[in-house]
């Protein structure tokens, strides 16, 4: 796909690294000099100097021609610009990064007024993910496939069944409908095989039957009570837009603010929360406020440190479960180490909704995983693909070395496959590949 990305900044150069590495061709165009020369000699992404909303500059860098135009700019009212632009000149689908909620929350109506395909909000689809984790304890991504009748999930191992000598052929045995298809250790990616074992701490991918899930899941996880307190650190964005979805389903919901004037805002925008004038970086507030009571606490500023500092004394004073915001990548291994449960980048929540769209006229479905390293994606098997009729043995050494097979829906039945199962046309497959096999995926099990 020809893509053009207008801002260099810390979304828009995140996003280009992912997709240049899914085999896109991308063009970045940033009005600094400075930034451009770094992006030009970090990734492998064309660059064009000046104002990613002037006309003429994208007139002239070929954006009528593009299948996709991103605007993430520094400021809402230029990346809105921008995109309707892209959409006038003639790009086939035009996105807008936006910050402020008035343009959220009316996206729809800005949408279609300004002919833009998408408006979207790194914060608001982090809150979104936030509140999913805390709705569903345990779970940190989960996407359904095969018409519902399979589910993926990702999970954090707090327990391992691969003890004494038992490896992952013990423990998920041919019959079991669930297979272990991705393990993240310390931030890398692999595909497993029957004699991995898996470590407290790892990120682990269950595919297969979603009614077999659950009693899996537990292989690897004490069972979660569904959280009915939680506490939030600032209010800002995120902070209001989780407050807002968790006010109506749990029981109490209480929120962290230290500027006065922001308190009363947000008391007067949220219905059932409790607001707070505190800073919850302090240990004696949050024990004051008996912070060991509640069930998850949230640390939702745009202060990395803040964040962590806040959530580490939170884990301290009781807390079972912490989520934090990062925004800066280097410090998401460090969460991990302090014990966090969660941390939630909102560059990668919207990296990975746009990577969707690249690929949602290609697949039937989409999941993004560990910050674009591995995707997760369905197709059907049409009468051309050049493996029908082949079994899984004779097709996996044609398959980059990072990829799987995970699950084939033949009608309404699953199948966890093994090297003898045999691909036919209609096969509905789940592929998990590493974002930089999925071409030569593709190109082996259809016809191009």
């Amino acid at each position: 796909m020809n893509i053009f990305i207008a801002g260099g900044g810390r979304v828009g150069t995140h996003l280009a690294r992912l997709l240049s590495g899914d085999n896109q061709n991308v063009t970045m165009i940033e009005a600094d000099p400075n930034r451009l020369e770094q992006i030009d000699y970090n990734l492998d992404v064309s660059t064009a100097h000046g104002d990613g909303a002037s006309v003429m500059l994208l007139q002239k860098l070929g954006v009528p021609g593009a299948d996709l135009f991103v605007a993430s700019m520094g400021n809402d009212q230029t990346n809105l610009i921008a995109a309707a632009t892209a959409k006038g000149l003639g790009a086939k689908q035009v996105v807008a990064r936006v910050d402020n909620p008035m343009y959220i929350d009316a996206n729809i109506l800005y949408e279609s007024i300004l002919g833009i395909d998408y408006i979207l909000s790194p914060d608001a689809l982090a809150a979104l993910e936030m509140a999913h984790y805390i709705e569903h304890p345990g779970v940190l991504v989960s996407q359904d496939f095969g018409r519902g009748i399979i589910q993926m999930r990702q999970v954090r191992v707090t327990r391992s069944p691969t003890t004494g000598g038992r490896t992952l052929k013990d423990v998920l045995k041919p019959g079991s409908g669930v297979l272990l298809g991705v393990v993240d250790r310390k931030g890398k990616s692999s595909i497993p095989h029957g004699d991995t074992i898996v470590e407290p701490g790892d990120q682990i991918t269950l595919i297969g039957k979603k009614d077999r899930l659950e009693e899996v899941q537990r292989l690897f996880q004490e069972t979660a009570e569904k959280p009915s307190r939680v506490a939030i650190m600032g209010g800002g964005t995120i902070g209001l837009r989780l407050a807002k979805v968790l006010e109506s389903k749990l029981k109490t919901v209480k929120l962290f603010e230290r500027r006065e004037h922001r308190c009363e805002e947000l008391a007067a925008l949220l219905k059932k929360t409790k607001v707070v004038l505190r800073d919850a970086t302090s240990r004696i507030a949050l024990e004051q406020e008996h912070i060991d009571t509640f069930d998850v606490f949230v640390a939702a500023t745009n202060d990395d440190e803040r964040n962590i500092m806040a959530s580490v004394l939170a884990k301290e004073v009781g807390v079972k479960m912490v989520v934090a915001i990062v925004h800066q990548p280097d410090f998401a291994p460090l969460v991990e180490r302090l014990g966090i449960d969660l941390a939630v980048t909102p560059r990668t929540s919207i990296a990975n909704k746009i990577l969707k769209l690249v690929h949602q006229g290609e697949f039937t479905s989409l999941a993004v995983l560990s910050e674009g390293q591995v995707e997760v994606m369905e197709f059907a098997l049409n009468e051309t693909s050049p493996v029908l009729g082949n079994q899984l043995r004779e097709i996996r050494h044609k398959l980059p070395r990072n990829a799987l097979i995970a699950t084939i829906l033949r009608n309404n039945e699953v199948i966890v496959p093994s090297g003898e199962d045999m691909l036919l046309a209609g096969d509905s497959i789940v592929l998990i590949v590493s974002a930089e096999g999925v071409e030569a995926a593709r190109r082996v099990l259809q016809k191009r």
